[in-house]
C-alpha cells in the first residue's frame, strides 16, 4: 500500500508539474511561476526510479522462487520489455503518424520535433539518449533510462543476494556517485546523462535490502509527512547530488514504516498506480489536446476534456494494451523453453 502510495504521488507530481507549467505560460490570472514548483516534475520521475528498483527487486525475488532451472535474467527482461513497450510504441507510432506537437512547451505552445525515420525507431526502440535524439512526446524522456537499468538489476539483485549485507551496497551506491561526478567533470555528458540516475535507483536496491531487516515500525500515517519532508528537501536544491542524496533518504525510509490503513486511501491509490503508466505517458497529449488540438473552445470545456481523457486513455489502453501484454509472458515463455529443449535430428547419410 505504500509503494502505491509513492507511485500515485510520483506520478501525480508529473502530472502537476506540467499542468503548473501550462498555467504560467499561458498566463492564467493569480499564477506566477515557481521554479521549485516546475521541478516537482523531476522529482516526480525520480521518485518512479525508486519506486520501480525496490518492485522489481520483489519481482526478480519471486521470479527465483519459482524458478526451476536456468536463469532467470531473461524471462526478467522479456517480461520487462513486455510490460513497457507496447504502450509506448503505440503512442511513439500515433504522435509520428498524426505529427502531434508533443515533445515541448515552448512559450504557451506544444510543438513538435523535425525528425526522421531513424529518430522515430530511435523513440520507438526507447534509444534516444543512444542516438542523441529528441523524445517526441516529452514524457519519454525517461524509459530509455529505466531499460538501461533494466539490464543491471538482475545482477544487482544477485550481488544483494550473494553480500546479504547493506555496507557492500552502500558503497556501489558511493561509487556511482564518484563515477557520475567524474564524468561530468570530464564533459562526456552523453554517457552521464545515464551515469546520472544509476545513484537515484540504486537506493531501491537498498530499500529492497533494508526491508530483511527492517528495525523501525513507524506509524503508517508518518509516511506522507516523511515524504513530503524529502520532496521539500529535494525542491531546496534541485540539483544532481540533491536528488541523489533525497533519493537514497527515500530508499532507507520506505521499509521504516507500517501500511497505511485508511481505506479511501489505500482504493485511490492502488487506482491511481494501475493506470500510472498510461497516466504519465499520455497526460502530455492529453494536455495538447484540451488547449490547443481542439482550437478555440470556451475555458470551461478544455478542461472538462483534459479531465476526461486523463481519466479515460489510461484506462482504455491498460485494458486494450497494458494488461494483455503484460500476460502475453505465459505464452511466449513456453514456447522459447520448447524450442531450447527441442532435440536436435540427427541426419544419418
Amino acid at each position: 500500500m505504500n509503494l502505491d502510495f509513492l507511485r500515485t504521488v510520483a506520478v501525480l507530481s508529473v502530472l502537476f508539474a506540467h499542468i503548473e507549467l501550462l498555467l504560467e505560460e499561458r498566463h492564467y490570472p493569480h499564477v506566477h511561476r515557481i521554479a521549485a514548483l516546475h521541478q516537482v516534475g523531476r522529482w516526480g520521475v525520480l521518485m518512479f526510479f525508486v519506486h520501480t528498483s525496490l518492485v522489481l527487486m520483489f519481482s526478480l525475488e519471486r521470479l527465483e522462487r519459482q524458478r526451476t532451472s536456468g536463469s532467470i535474467y531473461w524471462e526478467f527482461l522479456l517480461r520487462r520489455v513486455l510490460r513497457i513497450y507496447p504502450l509506448s510504441v503505440l503512442v511513439v507510432l500515433l504522435v509520428a503518424l498524426f505529427k502531434i506537437p508533443v515533445a515541448h512547451f515552448v512559450q504557451g505552445q506544444y510543438v513538435s520535433v523535425s525528425m526522421h525515420v531513424s529518430g522515430v525507431l530511435a523513440n520507438i526502440f526507447l534509444v534516444q539518449d543512444l542516438w542523441k535524439v529528441d523524445s517526441i512526446i516529452a514524457p519519454l524522456w525517461s524509459l530509455p533510462y529505466e531499460m538501461h537499468m533494466y539490464l543491471l538489476l538482475p545482477l544487482l539483485f544477485l550481488f544483494v543476494r550473494a553480500t546479504r549485507r547493506t555496507w557492500p551496497l552502500a558503497l556501489v551506491w558511493v561509487g556511482a556517485v564518484g563515477i557520475a561526478i567524474g564524468f561530468g567533470i570530464m564533459g562526456r555528458m552523453g554517457v552521464r546523462e545515464f551515469l546520472m540516475y544509476i545513484p537515484c535507483f540504486l537506493p531501491g536496491v537498498v530499500a529492497y535490502r533494508l526491508t530483511w531487516t527492517r528495525k523501525l515500525q513507524l506509524p503508517g500515517w508518518l509516511w506522507p509527512l516523511v515524504l513530503a519532508s524529502v520532496t521539500s528537501l529535494f525542491l531546496l536544491r534541485r540539483n544532481d547530488s540533491s536528488a541523489w542524496y533525497c533519493c537514497l533518504l527515500l530508499g532507507c525510509a520506505i521499509p521504516q514504516f507500517r501500511e497505511l490503513k485508511s481505506p479511501i486511501v489505500r482504493t485511490v491509490c492502488h487506482t491511481v498506480a494501475r493506470y500510472s503508466y498510461g497516466i504519465y505517458l499520455l497526460h502530455f497529449l492529453c494536455l495538447w489536446l484540451a488547449f490547443q488540438g481542439l482550437g478555440n473552445i470556451p475555458e470551461w470545456l478544455r478542461w472538462t476534456v483534459f479531465l476526461l481523457t486523463t481519466c479515460a486513455f489510461p484506462v482504455l489502453t491498460y485494458h486494450l494494451v497494458e494488461e494483455p501484454m503484460m500476460h502475453a509472458h505465459r505464452k511466449i515463455l513456453p514456447v522459447l523453453r520448447a524450442k531450447k529443449h527441442q532435440p536436435e535430428q540427427v541426419t544419418v547419410a
